[in-house]
């Protein structure tokens, strides 16, 4: 089943950067739009075919995470992605709190694409609709989250350990 799943989300990319690419209304944002929805789409797959155990002792390659044993902001999103497509939502927070939060953007902004590209409506409507405070608030919580993190490992609080393990 998580094959059948990846190779629609594969199928699916390949149907946002075609639409987007031959869509006659190509202004930066909905190259931006298209990009960001191709590449969720594809993570998306890849979260599917991966298999959770070998992802959760499998060697790092965040080069943060390597050169100073600290966790980057992204650190730990693959595995929540892969765990939540699997099926462990528990395992999903547990890695990075916003992984979840992310994976669902994925997943919208590659359904709200095609919805605009079957409709033939531009891509960039899709960035109007999200209001800013939203994406800054979003952010801004994403990188207060990650601060805490560094600071907590940082001074050997185990809050968050699974990260980095």
């Amino acid at each position: 089943r998580p094959r059948q799943i990846a190779a629609l989300l594969v199928a699916l990319s390949a149907i946002v950067l075609i639409g987007w690419s031959s869509s006659a209304e190509q202004t930066r944002g909905s190259a931006l739009v298209g990009v960001l929805a191709a590449g969720g789409a594809g993570a998306l797959a890849v979260s599917f075919l991966k298999d959770p155990y070998l992802t959760d002792h499998g060697q790092t390659t965040c080069p943060v995470l390597l050169l100073t044993g600290l966790p980057c902001p992204g650190c730990g999103l693959t595995r929540s992605w892969v765990h939540l497509s699997h099926g462990d939502v528990g395992a999903a927070f547990d890695y990075n709190l916003f992984g979840p939060a992310f994976y669902l953007v994925a997943v919208g902004l590659a359904i709200a694409t095609v919805v605009a590209l079957v409709r033939r409506r531009p891509l960039y409507s899709l960035i109007d609709r999200v209001p800013v405070w939203l994406v800054a608030g979003g952010f801004g919580a994403w990188i207060l989250y990650s601060v805490v993190r560094i600071v907590t490992l940082a001074n050997g609080i185990t809050w968050f350990d699974r990260v980095i393990t």
